[in-house]
């Protein structure tokens, strides 16, 4: 009786979710990023300065719903998918409840509705946790899965770290009886396939043209460098323009300085080097200097945390930037709510959930409840959810160019859905105890 009174009651709390997320951001709030991918959906010309593979999808999607609103029904599709599977997934059904609602929160329904990789990315692996961990496990419904995480690593390519968890706690929850070294080697062999895949598709496929857009972390580093060690590494970068800029903590706020001081708009300090140049001269000066190198990895992952005495980073993005093509909000007063809800709640106690360290030290907190939980499929779904949110985070280790609060989407819905399974699994377990 109670899942004929939940299920109606989950389904219509997804339609309100998705309904919000529509009529306060359609046909989806667009960056300078978004518009170009849009605008490359549209002509089909692909490049790997953003995933080609994202802009193909918005364009299969087109032949179905024109204009910007179909990448956007897209995302609220998966959305509803994962938010439905995983309420399946729990038997708990009035505590599943808050899964919907979840997405209601102002740190996950701030970037719901934007034209985002990342949200994209999110919502794929939201669904695709959903197919790996269901309490049937039926491999069949497992596979079902495999599209999604491979089209979450396609979209973002530090997303691999993400991923190689959610397949290794998969395999462990199949595969109980082979070893851990096992299972770990196979996860990580089977994560390797899907950026060669990605690889194959764009270039080999879409005939996306390579822009070699790492070279402008690469640039931004050699500069960095220079100017902690004095040396003269970049000759065309006056020292004195490399003094006021690369002092800036993050390399978004580098770069918009030495654009601001007449060096290529792109923010590039290697524009016009030949790519092969350019790895070359960031090759070395790495080598000759590692110490000051890793110096600025952890110095710009600290700053991308925030320190909680700092205002929340970029939590909301500002609607669709002007354009060409005319493309406007549909119900720009609806907008302003939403805008209002997310920064209102920047003012309040709530603010510290809208900065990155927070939701580090939540999914650490989450893993060591799941290890203190008995062997169960909540306590796999538990450890498998905020291990792909802290892989996550160490992908930004290794390259984080700016301080965006998007670029954790999927640690906050990762650990926020693991607090609810952890809530439910607690209540089921207290609630068992009663009975006896």
């Amino acid at each position: 009786m109670k899942n004929q009174v939940f299920t109606p009651l989950a389904i219509a709390l997804t339609t309100i979710v998705l309904a919000v997320i529509w009529f306060c951001f359609a046909p989806g709030f667009m960056s300078y990023d978004s518009m170009v991918q849009y605008k490359t959906a549209l002509n089909q010309y692909y490049t790997d300065s953003n995933p080609a593979i994202m802009s193909y999808v918005w364009h299969l999607c087109m032949y179905l719903v024109s204009g910007p609103q179909s990448l956007l029904m897209l995302h609220l599709a998966l959305l509803a998918a994962g938010i439905l599977i995983w309420y399946g997934n729990m038997p708990q059904r009035g505590w599943a409840l808050l899964i919907p609602a979840m997405c209601l929160l102002p740190w996950v329904v701030n970037f719901a509705g934007v034209l985002w990789k990342d949200v994209g990315m999110a919502f794929a692996l939201l669904v695709a946790t959903g197919l790996l961990y269901t309490k049937t496990k039926n491999w069949r419904v497992a596979a079902l899965g495999i599209p999604f995480i491979f089209y979450a690593s396609a979209v973002r390519h530090n997303a691999i770290l993400a991923i190689v968890p959610l397949i290794y706690y998969a395999l462990r929850y199949f595969w109980p009886t082979r070893s851990v070294v096992q299972v770990a080697i196979l996860s990580v062999l089977l994560s390797a396939t899907l950026p060669l895949a990605t690889s194959v598709l764009s270039y080999n496929v879409l005939h996306a043209e390579r822009k070699h857009f790492e070279t402008l972390t690469m640039g931004d580093e050699v500069a960095k460098i220079a100017f902690m060690t004095g040396e003269n590494l970049m000759p065309w970068v006056k020292p004195e323009d490399n003094a006021a800029c690369s002092p800036m903590p993050i390399q978004y706020e580098r770069a918009m300085c030495f654009v601001r001081k007449g060096y290529d708009p792109s923010g590039s300090l290697f524009a016009g080097m030949p790519h092969t140049e350019a790895h070359a001269l960031w090759k070395k000066t790495i080598l000759e200097h590692p110490l000051p190198y890793l110096q600025i990895k952890g110095g710009a992952f600290l700053y991308f945390l925030r320190s909680p005495t700092l205002e929340p980073y970029y939590a909301w993005h500002p609607g669709i930037m002007g354009n060409e093509l005319g493309i406007k909000l549909d119900n720009p007063k609806l907008a302003h709510l939403m805008q209002a809800y997310v920064e209102g709640c920047q003012v309040t106690p709530l603010a510290e959930l809208f900065k990155p360290y927070s939701w580090l030290l939540l999914a650490i907190a989450m893993m060591v409840l799941g290890w203190r939980m008995p062997p169960s499929l909540e306590k796999t779904q538990i450890l498998a959810l905020n291990a792909s949110a802290l892989g996550y985070f160490l992908g930004y280790l290794a390259s984080v160019p700016s301080a965006d609060f998007r670029y954790i989407y999927w640690c906050i819905i990762a650990t926020s859905l693991s607090i609810i399974i952890w809530l439910a699994a607690r209540a089921g377990a207290h609630a068992g105890l009663a009975k006896h």
